[in-house]
């Protein structure tokens, strides 16, 4: 792995970890939100994933919003 790219993969990781805080989750245990994250991958392939990524982008655009 490049210098760039190492750089660009920590900024990424950084930024994963902002929303982890934005979500106000930061205090949980790191086995809680992995299994939190696992759960949802597994309903983000489930057939209704576009139903669920809809409903979840408007919360979470509502949260960058401030509501």
């Amino acid at each position: 792995m490049s210098h760039e790219e190492r750089k660009l993969d920590t900024r990424r990781k950084i930024a994963m970890g902002g929303l982890v805080i934005k979500a106000r989750l930061d205090r949980e245990e790191p086995s809680v939100l992995l299994g939190m994250l696992m759960s949802a991958a597994r309903v983000l392939s489930s057939p209704n994933a576009d139903d669920y990524r809809k409903r979840w982008r408007e919360r979470g655009d509502a949260g960058f919003r401030g509501g």
